[in-house]
């Protein structure tokens, strides 16, 4: 069996102990949910390898999971650590500026302190 590239994958953890990307996940279909893990389980395999259809770069460190009608963001921590962020329904062809800088914002969060993720159990 292949190695992964990624020591882990963290959810996010806001001030007030949500995890937007859990609470996201969670709401999805059950079938949703299977697509999302099976993407996460893939970015954890391949780590910055993973490349469209299923994954994209956005810019400032923040990548994407591109479901179908859902979007995730990451960026990679410590080199071999993806932190999910942030998740949306996608519901036009851009990404919408607001969710880029919460994006950025939380990135730079995590970056700073270090202590806000909760490990992604797969």
């Amino acid at each position: 069996m292949e190695k992964d590239r990624l020591k882990g994958v963290y959810y996010f953890v806001d001030k007030d102990g949500t995890r937007p990307v859990k609470e996201f996940i969670d709401s999805l279909t059950q079938k949703e949910q299977a697509k999302v893990y099976a993407y996460i389980t893939e970015l954890k395999k391949q780590g910055n390898n993973l490349r469209r259809p299923m994954a994209d770069y956005l810019g400032d460190g923040i990548y994407e999971l591109r479901l179908k009608d859902n979007r995730i963001f990451y960026f990679f921590y410590l080199r071999e650590r993806a932190v999910l962020i942030h998740a949306i329904k996608k519901h036009v062809k851009r990404i919408p500026e607001n969710d880029l800088r919460l994006c950025i914002k939380r990135k730079l969060e995590t970056e700073a302190c270090g202590t806000n993720i909760e490990r992604l159990e797969l």
